[in-house]
């Protein structure tokens, strides 16, 4: 059984009565398309951020004189709140 809040009501009939959608059901059906597009796009995100910190540390692993002695190197700790932080912020504004 699902319950539809008043709120999620009265987006459903504002999208109804632009004309666009013929009822309620078509208007949750490109909801739900849109919120698996969103799922997906978010795991493409995230394999490719994991492919990134993979590229990043094989980098300081390798580099001659090594990135760390440079002093431009990042702890993994530091870099990973850093794409949470990120992560985060981008989440936020979509949900805005």
């Amino acid at each position: 059984m699902l319950t539809i809040t008043p709120e999620h009501e009265k987006l459903i009939q504002n999208h109804l009565d632009t004309g666009r959608y013929a009822n309620a059901e078509e208007v949750l059906a490109i909801a739900l398309q849109l919120l698996a597009r969103l799922d997906t796009e978010h795991q493409t995100w995230i394999e490719e951020t994991r492919q990134q910190i993979a590229i990043g540390i094989a980098e300081l692993d390798s580099a001659e004189p090594t990135l760390r002695e440079r002093g431009e190197g990042v702890d993994g700790a530091t870099a990973m709140e850093g794409y949470l932080q990120q992560f985060q912020a981008a989440r936020q504004t979509r949900l805005s």
